[in-house]
Parts: structure tokens; sequence; C-alpha cells
């Protein structure tokens, strides 16, 4: 058994786990909230916790510049491979912390997805994030970005543990709550099939913390951003944090 901090195995068999997550649906949400919301023409955009880069590869298949970010460099080994593959050139993948990315230019659109905003385990972090957001906007940019819900942690993750399972792995997955820290610690095990047919197993602690909409419409407004949109769906439904599972922000840049 081997124990690693995020990334390394989770890498490997992230995709698989995730076949139900599909970037084409992503992408046009994105694309929609560009066109709702944006009060510039993006062609630039920044991607900030890319993972294995799919949601990337996809808006650059549309024509857009992106630049992609990930702390993980196993997840963007994988990302690179992919775009490589795909035949994408205009995606620029790089190693870079939520709280302090760049890029060579500014863009037009920062996109942070499936929840990783709640990775960033104080308010501290968080602001960092999103005036970094801020700053690397032109004028009239947006910054696209999902959390999961006070409903989501106190029901669906909890102390609830679950099983998923693709071709070739399994993954354990336990959940502990702190309802007054607001924070879930996630112990992850990886059962990957090796060549011979056996199974090595691999585990990977994470953790996310919870963050009201209160909350997050106070950290947006004190880096700067004047409009702030808030949904429940890429449908763009209403959202109530108490019973929607993910919640959308759409957060502009003043013009």
């Amino acid at each position: 058994m081997k124990n690693k901090g995020y990334g390394q195995y989770l890498s490997e068999v992230y995709d698989r786990l995730n076949a139900d997550v599909d970037p084409k649906i992503w992408a046009d949400f994105c694309q929609k909230c560009f066109e709702k919301y944006a009060e510039c023409e993006v062609k630039h955009i920044c991607e900030i916790a890319c993972g294995t880069g799919s949601v990337a590869i996809e808006l650059e298949k549309r024509g857009y510049k992106v630049t992609a970010s990930d702390l993980s460099e196993d997840m963007l080994s994988i990302a690179d491979n992919k775009a490589f593959e795909a035949g994408c050139r205009n995606v620029v993948f790089a190693k870079q912390d939520m709280c302090s990315f760049t890029a060579s230019n500014k863009a037009g659109a920062v996109i942070c997805l499936l929840d990783s905003v709640n990775c960033l385990l104080t308010p501290k972090s968080v602001k960092e994030c999103f005036k970094s957001a801020y700053d690397i906007l032109v004028d009239g940019g947006v910054f696209v970005f999902d959390v999961n819900s006070k409903y989501k942690f106190e029901n669906i993750y909890a102390d609830n543990a679950y099983v998923l399972e693709d071709e070739g792995v399994l993954c354990a997955w336990q959940n502990f709550y702190d309802q007054e820290k607001k924070t879930c610690d996630f112990y992850l095990s990886f059962f990957i099939e090796n060549d011979d047919g056996t199974y090595s197993r691999h585990d990977e602690d994470n953790k996310e913390r919870m963050y009201t909409e209160k909350n997050i419409r106070a950290y947006l407004k004190e880096a700067g951003f004047d409009k702030v949109y808030f949904f429940g769906g890429m449908d763009f439904s209403e959202a109530d944090e108490n019973k929607t599972d993910r919640l959308h922000f759409i957060a502009r840049r003043a013009n």
C-alpha cells in the first residue's frame, strides 16, 4: 500500500472515475456565460485547477486560446498528452498555485470548475485566488466558477462512504465532515489493476471547505468585482444553498 497527497494516483484514474463529467457540457456552459455576462470579446481563457485538461482542450477546439494550470504535475502531464493527441496546439499548460496564478497576456475569462474553489481551505486563500482572477482579467471580463454547497457538505458528503468503479479500477471513498470547521476530509483508496491482473492499492487524502453564498459574495466584492450572478445549475436556474448541491457564480470586472 502506498500513500501520497493530491495528484499522483488520482490522476491515473481521474477520467475513468469521472466519465459522467462531459467536458462539452461544461464548455457549452462557459460559452453561454461569456455571451451573457462578459462585456468584452473573450478570446483568451485562463483555467485554474484544470486537472487532466478535458475542458481546456474542448474550449481550444472551439477557437479559444487557453492557458490552463494545476498544482499537480501528474495531472498536467496527462493533460499535455491528451492535448497533443487531440491536435490542440493553442493550450498552454503550467504548474501554478490557484492563489497566485499568472499568464503572459490578460484574459477575457477565468474559469475554475468542478468545486476546485472548495479545495482552498482558508478565507485568505480564497481571497487571494479571487484577486488573482480579477488582476488577470481585462475590463469587462468574467470569472466563472462553482462551489459545492452547504447542502452538499451536510447531506451528500457528510460522514458517508462511496464506492466508484470502472474497468480496471475501484475507489473506496470515506468522508468525515467537521460541522464546526466546515471542512470535509476525504480518504480515498484506489485499487488499480496491474498488467498481470493483480491489483495494487494506493491511498490519497484530500480536503474541502464549505463557503456560503454570503462568504463568496463578500470575497468577490473585496477583490474588486462589480457584478456577481448566482445560479443553481448550468441552465441558469435559481439557486438555494440549502437545497442545491452545486452553486455557480459569474463575476464581472468593471468596464
